[in-house]
């Protein structure tokens, strides 16, 4: 997190934590990210004014996170919105928190936190002992297959007939829903074309695309697509690139080549030796400010995140490789296997998958999305090449998971991270992320056809059963659940398909 703080920033970790309960003070923990605005201002604002630098200084141990770097963390702490700003115990445990303060603010109530911790430091401390890890929501027996119906008649319902989209405010890339919604319209179903093709032109005219530069902003403010988020990240534009790849009409087409020149242009590192793609490229409001001159850009762009995450990096890889078909341009195909053998083959160890940053071995491994995303992109690549090592390090990535991510004290499911005896706080407790287990059901339905092995489809169905219980929760947003369950009932209705023991998504 970029700026100009005057805070001596401790690192998340064990160091930092007993620092706090040998001085037994609190920990204020600022959780933000690279290309948010408001995380930049407050690192301008209130963490360089004197005031609040003396005072964390004085009664804090004040730890900063990259949500991007630590996504395990910024799913626990986070509040919803960049920056956060949590206060914690020396155990990890929540206190209380915000998010964006000014340094007004910051100077009122730094002062007020800590004279309560101190106050109450007994207190607390026994609060923390007596905590218990909260348990996760039990799984359900099976996947259930009337959410598929549920979720249509959802998307339908939240559907904006108007602007296209989902919803009265802000408008997004809902993917997953939006690739729902094309494969419902491919099967004949009327209502669901004009959801895909009212909203990819609502995308493709509207203010989330850059005219200029190419690539597409993180979301618009706008139920009519307009006022957008000028951050450009990684993710948001390799799910726009696959859904602009769905429809061959000219602007979409367009629209998809803008993506690929603006990545190849500004989130590339086309050297084979360091092969990646970059987190993404930070908000700008005035560069990209329509000026009376013409529709030139005034002034230097904004900076690049030239980190390389693998999830991320697995994402566009695939928006690449679908690209490369549509195009017929090898060199499309070329950078994507490039990326992933950087993203892959440089980080990953046996028994511990592959690293969180593909330039960071060192930092954090593990992580589920990582596992799977990778695991997905290269499933993509061998369907493309034939090369058997894709496949087989995709398989290898996804035992990995099984083995050591699986939920075995929750009744099932894959968790968000591998969990040692390290961790801290809210890392103790075990998560088990929606979309992401979504998604790891529809990689081991491939691996199943792949290899013809009933075990692995035994698992995809038991990963989607963890999240029966919430899908519902998630409305729109439960697309991936469908998406996965469709995969199901397809391979289950394959021929020559043997059917997985207690696993049968109809009962």
């Amino acid at each position: 997190m970029a700026g100009t703080s005057l805070v001596e920033w401790r690192s998340w970790g064990r160091a930092a934590f007993d620092e706090a309960r040998a001085e037994q003070v609190p920990v204020l923990l600022a959780i933000g990210a690279r290309w948010c605005p408001a995380t930049a201002a407050m690192l301008r604002g209130a963490y360089a004014d004197p005031r609040v630098a003396d005072l964390l200084d004085e009664r804090f141990v004040p730890v900063r996170v990259d949500a991007d770097e630590r996504p395990d963390i910024g799913e626990r702490y986070g509040l919803g919105a960049w920056p956060t700003t949590s206060f914690l115990t020396s155990d990890g445990q929540v206190l209380g928190g915000e998010t964006y303060a000014t340094a007004e603010r910051m100077r009122d109530l730094l002062p007020r936190v800590a004279d309560a911790f101190a106050a109450q430091r007994d207190a607390i401390a026994e609060r923390g002992a007596a905590a218990a890890p909260q348990p996760s929501v039990a799984p359900g027996e099976a996947p259930d297959p009337e959410l598929d119906a549920w979720v249509g008649d959802h998307l339908l319902a939240q559907f904006d007939e108007q602007h296209g989209g989902f919803g009265a405010g802000v408008k997004r890339v809902h993917a997953a829903a939006l690739e729902l919604a094309w494969r419902r319209g491919r099967d004949g179903e009327r209502a669901f074309e004009a959801v895909i093709e009212r909203t990819l032109q609502a995308m493709v005219r509207g203010g989330l695309c850059d005219e200029i530069d190419g690539g597409v902003f993180r979301y618009c403010a706008r139920r009519d697509w307009t006022e957008p988020a000028t951050e450009k990240l990684l993710d948001v534009n390799a799910e726009a690139l696959r859904l602009f790849l769905l429809h061959d009409d000219d602007g979409c087409l367009d629209r998809a080549i803008g993506v690929v020149g603006y990545v190849r242009r500004t989130l590339c590192d086309l050297t084979p030796e360091h092969a990646g793609f970059f987190a993404g490229q930070r908000s700008a409001p005035d560069y990209y400010r329509p000026h009376v001159d013409g529709d030139g850009r005034v002034g230097e762009p904004p900076p690049v995140d030239r980190t390389v995450y693998a999830d991320g990096s697995a994402l566009m890889a695939r928006a690449f490789a679908q690209a490369s078909e549509a195009f017929g341009d090898s060199s499309l195909i070329e950078f994507a296997v490039d990326a992933m053998e950087h993203v892959v083959g440089g980080t990953y160890e046996r028994g511990g998958g592959i690293a969180h940053r593909a330039d960071s071995p060192s930092g954090v491994r593990g992580l589920l999305a990582d596992q799977v995303r990778a695991s997905a992109a290269l499933l993509d690549l061998h369907a493309l090449t034939d090369r058997e090592a894709y496949r087989d390090v995709a398989l290898e990535l996804m035992h990995f998971a099984l083995h050591q991510l699986w939920d075995t004290a929750g009744g099932g499911g894959f968790l968000d991270r591998v969990h040692g005896p390290e961790d801290i706080g809210l890392l103790r407790e075990p998560v088990r992320p929606f979309a992401v287990n979504c998604e790891a059901a529809r990689v081991l339905l491939r691996l199943a056809r792949i290899t013809a092995d009933p075990a692995l489809r035994e698992r995809a169905a038991a990963a989607l059963a963890s999240q029966t219980p919430v899908a519902r929760a998630h409305g729109v947003d439960a697309a991936p659940y469908a998406l996965a369950v469709r995969d199901l009932l397809e391979a289950e209705t394959a021929p020559g398909v043997a059917r997985p023991t207690g696993a049968d998504p109809r009962r």
